[in-house]
């Protein structure tokens, strides 16, 4: 027990003391009045004009024995809540040898509730002040963890930024060189043109010319001249097919411009240097996908399940796959399937469900893989990392071309990522063990 409890049994001894009757004295001597139990009214007589002296006997006396318990052990706990900033428990009390014993505590309270309750430090205005100082601290630390994040988002933006911009450089150089190959081309067919028109001309000649001599007959006709009009119409016949290829070629490259324009318009929408119209998107969302980036923007915009992260766009933009409606099919797909996982109604596997939609479902992707090529299997979203391995395989053959993937990330609501299937990687194979 502590120093409470001992000090309490030392004035209980000098009580009992103070209460025994005193040794028996000559019977001259023994006080004249006494109560019905033998002990004396009063311990000690009192010389004349003085107060008599009380004894632990007297009740008023013990009250105030109990008010300094009460007072030293209120001492203890306000020392306590000064020093440490919180009220203790009777747990952390019980470990100070130099606290009185909660069970002394308990004695003179009654139970260590209402001793708390008594000593009325749950509306001390100093501890409010600490709690509200405490949930300051609380809240300027979640600020701090949104900055942290928005500043990492930030940097990944930035990131993806230059990627659009040096995309964008170099759409726009492809399409000043396929502008140039075009003007040469048409500078081409226009000397062809001229060339065909000089012999057809020349072959109008020359068929004039063999009509008169097939007048005078056929003996007057000279080789020498049949030579040279098959050589013309051999001449004509090679413009002709040259001027032909020409425009296969200007019609080529005027697509490849075509393209690149379309491309260039995308990356500036991306950049923020235009915003496309709501007369554009409707136009777009109602007519097939020409890329796999256009195919990720349409479910961006019509897909109200999943979620997609900015790694899917950057990776749909590199993506040369030849069937763009396929990714948009699939995507679509895949938002009916994140509704249900979102909802909880599934009642079969994620693969199962997969598969009755009509997905060709990969689980994940091996350990292996993961670890060698960890970087190409984590994208950043809202500041959290998403670990990717379920994807949906589209395509066959090889090459880029004919072969793509979607990997998704599948949250179930832990820690700080919402439930639902995120788009992390649209296009190209990731690598593995297969690649």
């Amino acid at each position: 027990m502590g120093k409470r409890s001992r000090r309490k049994g030392q004035d209980g001894a000098q009580a009992q003391k103070a209460e025994a009757p005193p040794q028996e004295e000559p019977a001259a001597e023994a006080p004249a009045d006494e109560d019905a139990d033998g002990a004396p009214a009063e311990a000690e007589s009192a010389a004349p004009g003085q107060q008599p002296r009380r004894t632990l006997a007297d009740p008023r006396l013990r009250e105030v024995i109990a008010y300094a318990e009460e007072a030293d052990m209120l001492y203890h706990l306000f020392r306590w809540t000064l020093l440490k900033g919180g009220i203790p428990t009777a747990r952390e009390w019980l470990q100070r040898e130099d606290m009185p014993h909660p069970d002394v505590v308990a004695e003179v309270f009654g139970s260590w509730q209402k001793f708390l309750d008594h000593s009325q430090l749950a509306d001390s205005p100093l501890l409010a002040r600490l709690r509200a100082l405490e949930e300051r601290e609380k809240e300027l630390a979640e600020r701090e963890k949104q900055v942290e994040r928005e500043q990492a988002r930030a940097a990944d933006l930035r990131r993806q930024l230059d990627v659009a911009r040096r995309r964008r450089e170099e759409a726009e150089r492809e399409r000043d060189e396929a502008a140039a190959r075009a003007a040469r081309a048409e500078r081409t067919l226009a000397d062809a043109e001229a060339r065909a028109a000089r012999a057809e001309e020349h072959l109008a000649e020359r068929r004039a010319a063999t009509a008169e001599s097939a007048e005078r007959g056929p003996a007057d006709v000279p080789e020498e001249w049949l030579a040279a009009h098959e050589a013309v119409l051999a001449e004509l016949e090679a413009v002709r097919a040259h001027r032909d290829e020409l425009q296969r070629v200007v019609e080529d490259l005027q697509a490849a411009a075509e393209r690149d324009r379309q491309a260039i318009a995308e990356l500036s929408a991306a950049l923020g240097d235009r915003a496309p119209d709501a007369a554009d998107e409707e136009a777009t969302a109602e007519e097939d996908p020409k890329s796999a980036l256009e195919a990720v923007r349409i479910a961006a915009e019509t897909c109200k399940h999943l979620v997609f992260t900015e790694s899917a766009f950057e990776s749909a933009a590199d993506s040369p796959y030849r069937r763009p409606a396929e990714i948009l099919d699939a995507l679509r797909k895949l938002d009916v399937l994140a509704e249900r996982f979102a909802a909880g109604q599934m009642g079969v596997s994620l693969g199962q469900a997969a598969q009755e939609l009509g997905l060709t479902w990969r689980a994940g992707v091996s350990e292996l893989a993961r670890t060698r090529w960890a970087k190409h299997y984590v994208v950043t979203h809202d500041g959290h990392q998403l670990e990717l391995g379920p994807h949906v395989a589209l395509g066959s053959g090889s090459g880029a071309g004919f072969v793509a993937r979607i990997y998704l990330h599948v949250a179930d609501g832990g820690k700080d990522v919402p439930r639902g299937i995120y788009v992390g990687h649209v296009g190209r194979h990731l690598p593995d063990t297969t690649t």
